[in-house]
């Protein structure tokens, strides 16, 4: 299984600029270590996998967002996009869904990142691990994943948001 330290070194490889926050517990998951470290909920960005006609593709999306998959057929060009289970996930990445970094995994592949994922200067992501947490500014994401900008989300009024 890979760790941060994977992140880390893929990173420096890049030569860009990140931290790993190391935490006093596991997290759990990549929204209790932001809750942890008093992030909000738009800082933090979730690295999912797909299935785009058979190929893994990278998502990255804000952390209280959804991929909408119609979004990711059209910008793929697939004509079936699926969810990567979570032990595909470590299969093809080497790291456990719910720590999933965006770069460092076993196989390069296909990155889309959602715009509304660096509205802010920085953010935080799955490290690779559930006691730390990756913090890289919006700009260098793009770059260590050689991600292509896209609108990804579902719209807040095809999502099950409470208030809607």
């Amino acid at each position: 299984m890979y760790s941060s330290l994977n992140v880390h070194n893929r990173l420096q490889e890049l030569d860009i600029p990140h931290e790993l926050f190391k935490l006093s517990g596991r997290a759990g998951n990549l929204m209790r270590a932001a809750a942890a470290l008093g992030l909000e909920s738009s800082q933090v960005a979730k690295v999912e996998l797909y299935r785009a006609d058979g190929m893994p593709v990278m998502a990255i999306i804000p952390g209280d967002r959804e991929v909408d998959q119609e979004k990711l057929k059209a910008v793929s060009g697939a004509a079936d996009v699926s969810k990567v289970s979570d032990e595909e996930v470590t299969s093809l990445t080497g790291y456990q869904a719910v720590t999933l970094p965006p770069v460092g995994h076993r196989q390069e592949m296909q990155c889309y990142i959602d715009y509304y994922t660096l509205k802010e200067d920085v953010v935080y992501t799955g490290s690779g691990e559930p006691t730390a947490i990756l913090k890289i500014r919006s700009y260098d994401l793009v770059r260590a994943t050689g991600g292509e900008t896209v609108d990804l989300v579902l719209s807040a009024e095809g999502s099950n948001e409470p208030g809607d």
